[in-house]
Protein backbone atom coordinates (compact mmCIF):
# COMPACT_ATOMS: atom_id res chain seq x y z
CA UNK A 1 0.00 0.00 0.00
CA UNK A 2 2.95 2.56 0.95
CA UNK A 3 4.58 1.30 -2.16
CA UNK A 4 1.37 2.32 -4.49
CA UNK A 5 1.02 5.89 -2.61
CA UNK A 6 4.30 6.33 -3.60
CA UNK A 7 4.20 5.48 -7.31
CA UNK A 8 1.06 7.68 -7.01
CA UNK A 9 2.83 10.90 -5.35
CA UNK A 10 5.49 10.52 -7.84
CA UNK A 11 2.92 10.32 -10.87
CA UNK A 12 0.99 13.49 -9.45
CA UNK A 13 3.82 15.22 -8.94
CA UNK A 14 5.35 14.92 -12.78
CA UNK A 15 1.76 15.80 -13.99
CA UNK A 16 1.63 18.79 -12.30
CA UNK A 17 5.19 19.95 -13.14
CA UNK A 18 4.06 19.25 -16.36
CA UNK A 19 1.14 21.28 -16.08
CA UNK A 20 3.21 24.21 -14.46
CA UNK A 21 5.44 24.51 -16.90
CA UNK A 22 2.91 24.69 -19.72
CA UNK A 23 0.82 26.44 -18.02
CA UNK A 24 3.04 29.14 -17.03
CA UNK A 25 4.28 29.11 -20.85
CA UNK A 26 0.74 29.91 -21.94
CA UNK A 27 0.54 32.56 -20.05
CA UNK A 28 3.92 34.05 -20.53
CA UNK A 29 2.57 33.58 -24.56
CA UNK A 30 -0.84 35.20 -23.32
CA UNK A 31 1.13 38.24 -21.96
CA UNK A 32 3.06 38.91 -24.88
CA UNK A 33 -0.48 38.99 -27.02
CA UNK A 34 -2.29 41.21 -24.57
CA UNK A 35 1.41 43.48 -24.82
CA UNK A 36 0.72 43.39 -28.71
CA UNK A 37 -3.10 44.05 -28.61
CA UNK A 38 -2.28 46.94 -26.17
CA UNK A 39 0.59 48.75 -28.28
CA UNK A 40 -2.30 48.35 -31.74
CA UNK A 41 -4.81 49.70 -29.25
CA UNK A 42 -2.25 53.29 -28.21
CA UNK A 43 -1.49 53.35 -31.70
CA UNK A 44 -4.93 53.72 -32.82
CA UNK A 45 -6.27 56.10 -30.02
CA UNK A 46 -2.74 58.27 -31.14
CA UNK A 47 -4.57 58.16 -34.49
CA UNK A 48 -7.80 58.91 -33.66
CA UNK A 49 -6.03 61.90 -31.57
CA UNK A 50 -4.56 63.08 -34.44
CA UNK A 51 -7.03 62.99 -36.54
CA UNK A 52 -9.27 64.50 -34.31
CA UNK A 53 -7.03 67.41 -34.11
CA UNK A 54 -6.60 67.75 -37.64
CA UNK A 55 -10.76 67.68 -38.06
CA UNK A 56 -10.95 70.34 -35.06
CA UNK A 57 -8.46 73.13 -37.09
CA UNK A 58 -10.68 72.46 -40.00
CA UNK A 59 -13.60 73.02 -38.40
CA UNK A 60 -12.28 75.70 -36.54
CA UNK A 61 -11.27 77.68 -40.19
CA UNK A 62 -14.75 77.14 -41.66
CA UNK A 63 -16.21 78.83 -38.63
CA UNK A 64 -13.71 81.71 -38.60
CA UNK A 65 -15.22 82.14 -42.23
CA UNK A 66 -18.63 81.87 -41.49
CA UNK A 67 -18.27 84.10 -38.85
CA UNK A 68 -16.01 86.70 -41.18
CA UNK A 69 -18.86 86.37 -43.75
CA UNK A 70 -21.64 87.02 -41.41
CA UNK A 71 -20.10 90.37 -40.05
CA UNK A 72 -18.83 91.44 -43.37
CA UNK A 73 -22.83 91.06 -44.21
CA UNK A 74 -24.38 92.82 -40.89
CA UNK A 75 -21.87 95.39 -41.11
CA UNK A 76 -22.58 96.24 -45.16
CA UNK A 77 -25.97 95.81 -45.65
CA UNK A 78 -25.46 97.67 -49.35
CA UNK A 79 -23.70 94.87 -50.42
CA UNK A 80 -25.23 92.86 -52.76
CA UNK A 81 -25.57 89.82 -50.58
CA UNK A 82 -26.41 87.30 -53.65
CA UNK A 83 -22.76 88.47 -55.02
CA UNK A 84 -21.12 88.31 -52.05
CA UNK A 85 -22.14 84.59 -51.41
CA UNK A 86 -21.42 83.53 -54.80
CA UNK A 87 -18.24 84.97 -54.62
CA UNK A 88 -17.30 83.58 -51.30
CA UNK A 89 -18.47 80.56 -52.64
CA UNK A 90 -16.33 80.77 -55.72
CA UNK A 91 -13.29 80.98 -53.48
CA UNK A 92 -14.03 78.48 -51.32
CA UNK A 93 -14.11 76.32 -54.30
CA UNK A 94 -11.00 77.99 -56.11
CA UNK A 95 -9.36 76.41 -52.56
CA UNK A 96 -10.11 72.65 -53.68
CA UNK A 97 -8.39 70.82 -56.16
CA UNK A 98 -10.79 70.29 -59.50
CA UNK A 99 -10.47 66.44 -59.35
CA UNK A 100 -11.78 66.76 -55.96
CA UNK A 101 -14.88 68.95 -56.90
CA UNK A 102 -15.75 66.28 -59.72
CA UNK A 103 -15.60 63.48 -57.28
CA UNK A 104 -17.81 65.78 -54.95
CA UNK A 105 -20.08 66.77 -58.05
CA UNK A 106 -20.14 62.08 -58.94
CA UNK A 107 -21.46 61.43 -55.59
CA UNK A 108 -23.72 64.56 -55.29
CA UNK A 109 -24.10 65.89 -58.24
CA UNK A 110 -27.51 63.77 -59.44
CA UNK A 111 -29.06 64.57 -56.16
CA UNK A 112 -28.92 68.07 -56.84
CA UNK A 113 -29.95 68.00 -60.53
CA UNK A 114 -32.85 66.51 -59.25
CA UNK A 115 -33.49 69.90 -57.15
CA UNK A 116 -33.01 71.94 -60.93
CA UNK A 117 -34.38 74.13 -61.61
CA UNK A 118 -36.10 76.92 -59.66
CA UNK A 119 -39.52 77.76 -61.81
CA UNK A 120 -42.15 80.21 -61.11
CA UNK A 121 -44.72 81.86 -63.17
CA UNK A 122 -45.67 85.89 -62.57
CA UNK A 123 -48.63 87.07 -64.13
CA UNK A 124 -48.27 91.39 -64.38
CA UNK A 125 -51.96 92.95 -64.80
CA UNK A 126 -53.02 96.41 -64.44
CA UNK A 127 -55.46 98.92 -65.43
CA UNK A 128 -54.31 102.12 -66.68
CA UNK A 129 -56.87 105.16 -67.27
CA UNK A 130 -55.15 109.03 -68.86
CA UNK A 131 -56.62 112.29 -69.05
CA UNK A 132 -55.38 114.44 -71.98
CA UNK A 133 -55.11 118.67 -71.76
CA UNK A 134 -52.84 120.56 -73.73
CA UNK A 135 -51.46 120.15 -77.67
CA UNK A 136 -53.65 117.09 -78.41
CA UNK A 137 -55.13 114.05 -77.23
CA UNK A 138 -53.87 110.52 -77.74
CA UNK A 139 -51.68 107.78 -76.24
CA UNK A 140 -48.70 107.83 -74.33
CA UNK A 141 -46.91 106.11 -76.86
CA UNK A 142 -47.88 109.25 -79.27
CA UNK A 143 -46.40 111.30 -76.18
CA UNK A 144 -43.42 109.20 -76.00
CA UNK A 145 -42.78 109.57 -79.66
CA UNK A 146 -42.82 113.27 -80.36
CA UNK A 147 -41.44 114.83 -77.66
CA UNK A 148 -39.29 117.71 -78.58
CA UNK A 149 -36.19 116.45 -79.11
CA UNK A 150 -36.43 112.58 -78.32
CA UNK A 151 -38.09 112.11 -81.99
CA UNK A 152 -37.64 108.39 -82.47
CA UNK A 153 -36.40 106.79 -85.22
CA UNK A 154 -38.48 104.63 -87.70
CA UNK A 155 -36.00 102.01 -88.18
CA UNK A 156 -36.21 98.22 -86.77
CA UNK A 157 -37.87 97.85 -83.85
CA UNK A 158 -36.92 94.21 -83.78
CA UNK A 159 -40.41 92.48 -82.83
CA UNK A 160 -40.97 94.49 -79.27
CA UNK A 161 -44.43 94.90 -78.27
CA UNK A 162 -45.34 93.76 -75.06
CA UNK A 163 -43.96 97.10 -73.00
CA UNK A 164 -46.59 99.23 -74.28
CA UNK A 165 -49.20 100.78 -71.64
CA UNK A 166 -52.61 100.98 -73.50
CA UNK A 167 -56.13 102.61 -72.19
CA UNK A 168 -58.38 99.94 -69.77
CA UNK A 169 -57.32 97.03 -68.69
CA UNK A 170 -53.39 95.28 -69.87
CA UNK A 171 -51.69 92.57 -69.39
CA UNK A 172 -48.37 93.52 -69.20
CA UNK A 173 -46.97 90.05 -69.31
CA UNK A 174 -46.79 86.65 -68.52
CA UNK A 175 -43.07 85.72 -67.08
CA UNK A 176 -42.03 82.88 -66.75
CA UNK A 177 -38.71 82.01 -64.87
CA UNK A 178 -36.33 78.71 -64.49
CA UNK A 179 -33.26 78.73 -63.00
CA UNK A 180 -30.55 76.13 -61.47
CA UNK A 181 -26.75 74.70 -60.91
CA UNK A 182 -25.48 73.23 -63.79
CA UNK A 183 -22.62 71.40 -62.23
CA UNK A 184 -19.46 72.82 -59.99
CA UNK A 185 -18.66 74.71 -62.75
CA UNK A 186 -21.91 76.97 -64.09
CA UNK A 187 -24.93 77.71 -63.12
CA UNK A 188 -28.33 78.80 -65.50
CA UNK A 189 -31.51 80.60 -65.78
CA UNK A 190 -33.82 81.99 -68.49
CA UNK A 191 -36.93 84.25 -68.10
CA UNK A 192 -39.59 84.08 -70.62
CA UNK A 193 -42.16 86.98 -71.50
CA UNK A 194 -45.78 85.76 -72.59
CA UNK A 195 -47.78 88.84 -73.47
CA UNK A 196 -51.66 88.59 -76.11
CA UNK A 197 -49.67 89.52 -78.72
CA UNK A 198 -46.42 87.14 -78.81
CA UNK A 199 -43.43 85.82 -76.93
CA UNK A 200 -39.73 86.31 -76.43
CA UNK A 201 -37.07 85.26 -74.56
CA UNK A 202 -36.23 88.06 -71.85
CA UNK A 203 -33.07 86.30 -70.47
CA UNK A 204 -31.39 83.74 -71.17
CA UNK A 205 -27.35 83.38 -68.98
CA UNK A 206 -25.22 80.73 -68.32
CA UNK A 207 -22.70 82.40 -65.70
CA UNK A 208 -20.07 81.06 -64.36
CA UNK A 209 -19.38 80.26 -60.73
CA UNK A 210 -15.54 78.86 -60.20
CA UNK A 211 -13.60 81.54 -61.64
CA UNK A 212 -10.94 82.35 -59.55
CA UNK A 213 -10.26 85.78 -57.98
CA UNK A 214 -13.75 87.43 -57.63
CA UNK A 215 -13.70 86.56 -61.60
CA UNK A 216 -17.42 85.85 -63.01
CA UNK A 217 -18.29 85.65 -66.95
CA UNK A 218 -21.67 85.15 -67.83
CA UNK A 219 -23.06 85.18 -71.05
CA UNK A 220 -26.14 84.86 -73.41
CA UNK A 221 -29.49 87.06 -73.69
CA UNK A 222 -29.74 89.83 -70.33
CA UNK A 223 -30.15 93.29 -69.09
CA UNK A 224 -27.14 94.99 -68.42
CA UNK A 225 -25.85 95.53 -64.84
CA UNK A 226 -25.58 99.28 -65.39
CA UNK A 227 -27.30 101.70 -63.02
CA UNK A 228 -30.70 100.66 -61.03
CA UNK A 229 -33.34 100.48 -63.32
CA UNK A 230 -32.24 98.78 -66.26
CA UNK A 231 -31.38 95.55 -64.95
CA UNK A 232 -34.89 94.96 -62.86
CA UNK A 233 -37.87 93.30 -64.36
CA UNK A 234 -41.02 95.38 -64.44
CA UNK A 235 -42.17 93.19 -61.23
CA UNK A 236 -39.31 94.40 -59.38
CA UNK A 237 -39.98 98.53 -60.03
CA UNK A 238 -41.28 100.25 -57.37
CA UNK A 239 -43.58 101.96 -59.56
CA UNK A 240 -45.67 101.09 -62.44
CA UNK A 241 -43.80 102.51 -64.87
CA UNK A 242 -40.49 102.60 -65.81
CA UNK A 243 -38.55 106.71 -65.29
CA UNK A 244 -39.05 109.02 -68.47
CA UNK A 245 -35.81 108.82 -69.58
CA UNK A 246 -35.24 105.26 -69.78
CA UNK A 247 -38.34 104.99 -71.65
CA UNK A 248 -37.14 107.56 -74.24
CA UNK A 249 -33.57 106.71 -74.93
CA UNK A 250 -33.42 103.02 -74.42
CA UNK A 251 -37.69 101.81 -74.62
CA UNK A 252 -39.70 99.78 -73.23
CA UNK A 253 -37.19 97.27 -72.76
CA UNK A 254 -34.11 98.97 -71.86
CA UNK A 255 -30.95 97.84 -72.57
CA UNK A 256 -31.40 94.15 -73.38
CA UNK A 257 -29.16 92.29 -75.49
CA UNK A 258 -27.19 89.12 -76.40
CA UNK A 259 -23.84 88.81 -75.46
CA UNK A 260 -20.89 88.50 -72.93
CA UNK A 261 -20.66 90.00 -69.45
CA UNK A 262 -17.02 89.71 -67.39
CA UNK A 263 -17.45 91.70 -63.88
CA UNK A 264 -14.82 91.63 -60.91
CA UNK A 265 -15.60 91.78 -57.17
CA UNK A 266 -12.55 93.34 -55.94
CA UNK A 267 -10.76 92.02 -52.52
CA UNK A 268 -11.48 95.17 -50.54
CA UNK A 269 -12.40 95.95 -47.12
CA UNK A 270 -16.00 97.58 -48.57
CA UNK A 271 -18.44 96.43 -51.41
CA UNK A 272 -16.33 97.45 -54.94
CA UNK A 273 -17.78 95.69 -57.73
CA UNK A 274 -16.96 96.60 -62.15
CA UNK A 275 -18.34 94.92 -64.92
CA UNK A 276 -17.34 94.74 -68.66
CA UNK A 277 -19.96 94.33 -71.43
CA UNK A 278 -20.02 93.40 -75.02
CA UNK A 279 -23.42 93.26 -77.28
CA UNK A 280 -24.66 92.82 -80.20
CA UNK A 281 -25.98 96.36 -80.58
CA UNK A 282 -30.03 96.17 -81.55
CA UNK A 283 -31.52 98.61 -79.63
CA UNK A 284 -34.38 99.90 -81.40
CA UNK A 285 -33.60 103.65 -79.78
CA UNK A 286 -29.92 104.58 -78.97
CA UNK A 287 -28.04 101.86 -80.86
CA UNK A 288 -30.27 100.42 -83.53
CA UNK A 289 -28.87 98.38 -86.41
CA UNK A 290 -30.57 98.96 -90.13
CA UNK A 291 -27.41 97.55 -92.65
CA UNK A 292 -28.83 96.00 -95.66
CA UNK A 293 -29.37 98.18 -98.94
CA UNK A 294 -29.82 101.57 -97.08
CA UNK A 295 -26.80 101.80 -94.77
CA UNK A 296 -23.72 100.17 -94.32
CA UNK A 297 -23.59 96.78 -93.06
CA UNK A 298 -21.88 96.17 -89.71
CA UNK A 299 -21.05 93.05 -87.94
CA UNK A 300 -21.84 92.68 -84.09
CA UNK A 301 -20.40 93.15 -81.47
CA UNK A 302 -21.47 96.94 -82.05
CA UNK A 303 -22.23 98.09 -78.15
CA UNK A 304 -19.74 98.40 -75.27
CA UNK A 305 -21.10 99.25 -72.10
CA UNK A 306 -18.80 99.39 -68.77
CA UNK A 307 -19.70 99.91 -64.93
CA UNK A 308 -18.90 100.52 -61.06
CA UNK A 309 -20.29 99.79 -58.06
CA UNK A 310 -19.28 101.09 -54.23
CA UNK A 311 -20.53 100.25 -50.93
CA UNK A 312 -19.18 101.31 -47.86
CA UNK A 313 -19.46 99.92 -44.67
CA UNK A 314 -22.56 101.40 -42.72
CA UNK A 315 -23.64 100.47 -39.69
CA UNK A 316 -26.31 97.49 -39.17
CA UNK A 317 -29.53 99.29 -40.11
CA UNK A 318 -28.20 101.19 -42.98
CA UNK A 319 -27.09 100.50 -46.23
CA UNK A 320 -25.75 103.08 -49.74
CA UNK A 321 -24.43 101.84 -52.85
CA UNK A 322 -23.08 104.09 -55.35
CA UNK A 323 -22.41 103.40 -59.29
CA UNK A 324 -21.40 105.18 -62.49
CA UNK A 325 -21.72 103.87 -65.88
CA UNK A 326 -20.82 104.89 -69.79
CA UNK A 327 -21.28 102.51 -73.04
CA UNK A 328 -20.76 103.59 -76.62
CA UNK A 329 -22.36 101.67 -80.00
CA UNK A 330 -23.17 101.76 -83.22
CA UNK A 331 -26.45 103.58 -84.24
CA UNK A 332 -28.26 103.76 -87.92
CA UNK A 333 -31.91 105.18 -87.97
CA UNK A 334 -34.22 105.65 -90.76
CA UNK A 335 -36.66 108.71 -91.03
CA UNK A 336 -39.74 109.93 -92.94
CA UNK A 337 -38.60 113.33 -93.21
CA UNK A 338 -41.81 114.36 -95.83
CA UNK A 339 -44.62 112.22 -93.34
CA UNK A 340 -45.97 110.41 -95.87
CA UNK A 341 -45.46 107.11 -94.24
CA UNK A 342 -42.13 106.34 -96.44
CA UNK A 343 -39.01 106.15 -95.11
CA UNK A 344 -36.69 108.70 -97.27
CA UNK A 345 -33.41 109.56 -95.41
CA UNK A 346 -31.03 107.43 -93.53
CA UNK A 347 -28.41 108.52 -90.39
CA UNK A 348 -25.31 106.34 -89.44
CA UNK A 349 -22.86 106.78 -86.88
CA UNK A 350 -22.58 105.79 -82.80
CA UNK A 351 -24.74 106.54 -79.66
CA UNK A 352 -22.88 107.41 -76.08
CA UNK A 353 -24.44 107.43 -72.62
CA UNK A 354 -22.73 107.99 -69.33
CA UNK A 355 -24.55 108.08 -66.31
CA UNK A 356 -24.56 107.25 -61.97
CA UNK A 357 -26.84 105.98 -59.40
CA UNK A 358 -27.34 105.74 -55.98
CA UNK A 359 -29.45 103.68 -53.59
CA UNK A 360 -29.86 103.83 -49.89
CA UNK A 361 -31.68 101.80 -47.95
CA UNK A 362 -32.45 102.17 -43.76
CA UNK A 363 -33.59 98.88 -42.35
CA UNK A 364 -35.59 99.14 -39.42
CA UNK A 365 -36.06 95.60 -38.55
CA UNK A 366 -39.70 95.56 -37.91
CA UNK A 367 -42.00 92.82 -38.99
CA UNK A 368 -42.70 93.14 -42.96
CA UNK A 369 -40.80 96.02 -43.90
CA UNK A 370 -42.72 98.21 -41.69
CA UNK A 371 -40.65 101.52 -41.22
CA UNK A 372 -38.27 100.75 -43.97
CA UNK A 373 -37.24 103.64 -46.34
CA UNK A 374 -35.69 103.77 -49.39
CA UNK A 375 -34.15 106.23 -51.20
CA UNK A 376 -32.94 106.15 -54.94
CA UNK A 377 -31.81 107.71 -58.12
CA UNK A 378 -30.04 108.03 -61.47
CA UNK A 379 -28.41 110.59 -64.04
CA UNK A 380 -28.67 109.37 -67.55
CA UNK A 381 -26.86 111.31 -70.33
CA UNK A 382 -27.14 110.45 -74.34
CA UNK A 383 -25.41 111.97 -77.59
CA UNK A 384 -25.73 110.96 -80.75
CA UNK A 385 -23.12 111.29 -83.56
CA UNK A 386 -25.29 110.51 -87.10
CA UNK A 387 -23.54 111.19 -90.55
CA UNK A 388 -26.17 111.26 -93.63
CA UNK A 389 -26.04 109.21 -96.05
CA UNK A 390 -27.03 109.35 -99.84
CA UNK A 391 -28.93 106.49 -101.02
CA UNK A 392 -30.76 107.97 -103.86
CA UNK A 393 -30.69 105.14 -106.53
CA UNK A 394 -30.63 106.94 -109.42
CA UNK A 395 -26.71 107.86 -108.19
CA UNK A 396 -25.60 104.51 -108.11
CA UNK A 397 -23.23 102.39 -106.28
CA UNK A 398 -23.28 102.01 -102.59
CA UNK A 399 -24.78 104.24 -99.78
CA UNK A 400 -21.95 106.80 -98.96
CA UNK A 401 -21.61 108.98 -96.22
CA UNK A 402 -22.29 113.17 -97.04
CA UNK A 403 -19.56 115.04 -95.54
CA UNK A 404 -20.07 118.09 -93.17
CA UNK A 405 -23.95 117.19 -93.12
CA UNK A 406 -24.25 115.52 -89.82
CA UNK A 407 -26.62 115.62 -86.96
CA UNK A 408 -25.93 115.48 -83.89
CA UNK A 409 -28.18 115.26 -80.50
CA UNK A 410 -27.64 115.74 -76.67
CA UNK A 411 -29.94 115.22 -74.04
CA UNK A 412 -30.20 114.02 -70.68
CA UNK A 413 -32.52 113.02 -67.46
CA UNK A 414 -33.13 112.15 -63.99
CA UNK A 415 -35.10 110.74 -61.34
CA UNK A 416 -35.25 110.28 -57.64
CA UNK A 417 -37.64 108.29 -55.97
CA UNK A 418 -38.36 107.65 -52.17
CA UNK A 419 -40.22 104.32 -50.51
CA UNK A 420 -41.36 104.38 -47.10
CA UNK A 421 -43.15 101.52 -45.37
CA UNK A 422 -46.20 102.48 -43.53
CA UNK A 423 -47.79 100.11 -41.98
CA UNK A 424 -46.36 96.19 -42.34
CA UNK A 425 -47.00 95.06 -45.79
CA UNK A 426 -48.41 98.26 -46.76
CA UNK A 427 -45.68 100.78 -48.66
CA UNK A 428 -45.91 104.51 -49.71
CA UNK A 429 -43.93 106.07 -52.88
CA UNK A 430 -43.26 109.20 -54.53
CA UNK A 431 -40.92 109.94 -57.55
CA UNK A 432 -39.76 112.89 -59.62
CA UNK A 433 -38.71 113.14 -62.82
CA UNK A 434 -37.37 115.39 -65.91
CA UNK A 435 -36.04 114.98 -69.05
CA UNK A 436 -34.51 117.93 -71.27
CA UNK A 437 -32.17 119.72 -69.17
CA UNK A 438 -30.05 119.39 -71.93
CA UNK A 439 -31.58 119.36 -75.02
CA UNK A 440 -29.91 120.07 -77.93
CA UNK A 441 -30.16 118.98 -81.61
CA UNK A 442 -27.67 119.82 -84.71
CA UNK A 443 -29.79 118.75 -88.06
CA UNK A 444 -27.61 118.12 -91.61
CA UNK A 445 -28.53 121.36 -93.23
CA UNK A 446 -26.64 123.54 -90.90
CA UNK A 447 -29.37 124.62 -88.53
CA UNK A 448 -29.46 123.57 -84.74
CA UNK A 449 -32.60 124.01 -82.11
CA UNK A 450 -33.23 123.79 -78.44
CA UNK A 451 -35.86 122.94 -76.85
CA UNK A 452 -37.27 123.02 -73.14
CA UNK A 453 -37.54 120.25 -70.87
CA UNK A 454 -40.64 117.97 -69.23
CA UNK A 455 -41.31 117.09 -65.96
CA UNK A 456 -43.14 113.93 -64.21
CA UNK A 457 -44.66 113.17 -61.17
CA UNK A 458 -45.82 110.22 -59.41
CA UNK A 459 -47.50 108.85 -55.88
CA UNK A 460 -47.86 105.24 -55.28
CA UNK A 461 -49.56 102.98 -52.45
CA UNK A 462 -48.75 99.33 -52.32
CA UNK A 463 -50.07 96.59 -50.16
CA UNK A 464 -48.51 93.03 -50.48
CA UNK A 465 -50.68 90.42 -48.52
CA UNK A 466 -47.77 87.96 -48.83
CA UNK A 467 -44.04 87.89 -50.57
CA UNK A 468 -46.12 86.42 -53.82
CA UNK A 469 -48.69 89.27 -54.62
CA UNK A 470 -49.05 92.61 -54.65
CA UNK A 471 -51.64 95.57 -55.23
CA UNK A 472 -50.81 98.90 -56.14
CA UNK A 473 -52.82 102.42 -56.67
CA UNK A 474 -50.32 104.91 -58.51
CA UNK A 475 -51.46 108.64 -59.98
CA UNK A 476 -48.93 109.87 -62.36
CA UNK A 477 -48.76 113.61 -63.24
CA UNK A 478 -47.06 114.85 -66.42
CA UNK A 479 -46.01 117.90 -68.68
CA UNK A 480 -44.41 117.30 -71.65
CA UNK A 481 -42.97 119.33 -74.35
CA UNK A 482 -44.28 117.66 -77.40
CA UNK A 483 -42.93 119.07 -81.40
CA UNK A 484 -46.54 120.69 -81.39
CA UNK A 485 -46.51 122.12 -77.80
CA UNK A 486 -46.84 121.48 -74.55
CA UNK A 487 -48.96 118.20 -73.33
CA UNK A 488 -50.35 117.76 -69.62
CA UNK A 489 -51.21 114.40 -68.90
CA UNK A 490 -52.98 112.53 -65.78
CA UNK A 491 -52.98 109.01 -65.49
CA UNK A 492 -54.02 106.53 -62.51
CA UNK A 493 -53.04 103.02 -62.32
CA UNK A 494 -54.13 100.31 -60.31
CA UNK A 495 -51.86 96.79 -60.91
CA UNK A 496 -52.03 93.39 -59.46
CA UNK A 497 -49.84 90.79 -59.26
CA UNK A 498 -48.66 87.42 -58.07
CA UNK A 499 -46.28 84.88 -58.21
CA UNK A 500 -46.63 80.98 -58.42
CA UNK A 501 -43.74 78.69 -57.57
CA UNK A 502 -40.03 79.44 -56.62
CA UNK A 503 -37.36 82.51 -57.19
CA UNK A 504 -34.70 84.09 -56.84
CA UNK A 505 -33.94 86.56 -54.27
CA UNK A 506 -33.73 90.39 -55.82
CA UNK A 507 -30.24 92.11 -56.09
CA UNK A 508 -29.94 94.94 -53.20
Amino acid sequence: MKRELLVFLYIFGFLFTLGANGFAQERGTSEAVVNELKQEIQKLRDQMEAERRVYDKRLQKMQEKIDAVSRQILEKPAADAEEDLESEIAKSQTEIPSSSLEGAWSGVGRSLQSLNPELSVIIDTYYQNSHFSGASDGEMSDIYENMAGFGHSHGDDHGHEHGGLDEGFNLRHLELYFAGEVDPYFKAYAIAAISEHDAEIEEAVIQTTCLPAGFQLQAGKFFSHFGRINQQHSHEWDFVDQPLIYQLTLGDHGLNEKGVQLSWLAPTPFHLLTGVEVFQGENELLFNYIGGDELPDKDGPRLWVGWLKFSPNLTRKHGFQAGLFGGRGIDQEAHDGNHDGTNDHWLDGHGIFIGADFVYKYDQNYAYGLGDFTLQGEYFRRKKDLDLYNTDPSLGGPPTALIGQDRIDKQDGYYIQAVYGLFPRLRAGLRWEQVGLTNESEFPNGTDESYDNSYRVAGMLDFSPTEFSRIRIQADKGDYLLNSGDQGVWQIFVQLMVSLGTHGAHKF
